[in-house]
């Protein structure tokens, strides 16, 4: 009897070594509940994908990041045998502000291939150990090797415009009052004739306007003949 719990027990150690070293293979790691890689200084953010096998069949898929696991609220992978393609689950936020989704697609060998894929950009980040076993026992959660995940491109220049100060509009000028041609103690031009006489007796003797003399003298001077 103690042989037969012996022997029973030493095949329960060989299967559970025989899991870890698929796993290993695989790129996987057994879920410890602490986060395998820390976030890059920087922009990027390094997430692993979480994967368990339900007693439904159904795989849920979550994510890991430095801050915490993250569940989207679709995350349960559709129980089946057949090939797929890519499923996608609800998105998710990461810390870095990247809007991204978990897929996964189920092979012709019923393993399931999962990844991470961005939204703006739309891109695809694939784990190097990205494939969940479907020889995987129920209950038991697997984690995915880490991907970086950039930050959106779009995020700091919309940032830093926000914070650059709008240049202010030039103000108009007011237009300046027309000024005036006419300076203060200046004389008016006229257009009347002012002539002088040349020669003979009444030589330089001013006619103005056909009137002989100076009209602003106090003495106007008129002719209405010729002496001698």
């Amino acid at each position: 009897m103690k042989r037969m719990m012996l022997n029973t027990n030493r095949i329960a150690v060989l299967a559970v070594a025989a899991l870890l070293a698929v796993a290993a293979l695989l790129g996987w790691s057994l879920d410890q509940g602490q986060p395998t890689a820390s976030a890059q200084s920087g922009r990027s953010e390094s997430v692993q994908v979480r994967a368990q096998l339900l007693e439904s069949g159904r795989i849920e898929l979550s994510l890991r990041t430095r801050t915490g696991d993250l569940s989207p609220r679709q995350r349960l992978f559709p129980v089946g045998t057949r090939e797929t393609g890519w499923l996608v689950s609800t998105p998710v936020e990461l810390p870095n502000g990247a809007e991204v989704l978990i897929i996964a697609r189920r092979q012709a060998d019923r393993d399931l291939e999962f990844g991470v894929r961005t939204l703006d950009p739309r891109e695809d980040y694939l784990p190097r150990g990205r494939v969940f076993p479907a020889s995987t026992p129920v209950g038991r959660r697997l984690i995915s090797t880490p991907v970086r995940i950039p930050a959106p491109p779009a995020q700091d220049d919309a940032q830093q415009q926000a914070d650059e100060p709008q240049p202010q509009p030039e103000p108009t000028p007011e237009p300046e009052p027309e000024s005036s041609t006419d300076d203060e103690g200046g004389s008016d031009e006229t257009t009347e004739s002012v002539e002088r006489i040349s020669g003979g007796h009444r030589d330089g003797l001013i006619v103005e306007n056909g009137v002989l003399g100076d009209p602003s003298a106090p003495v106007l001077i008129s002719e209405y003949g010729d002496p001698f």
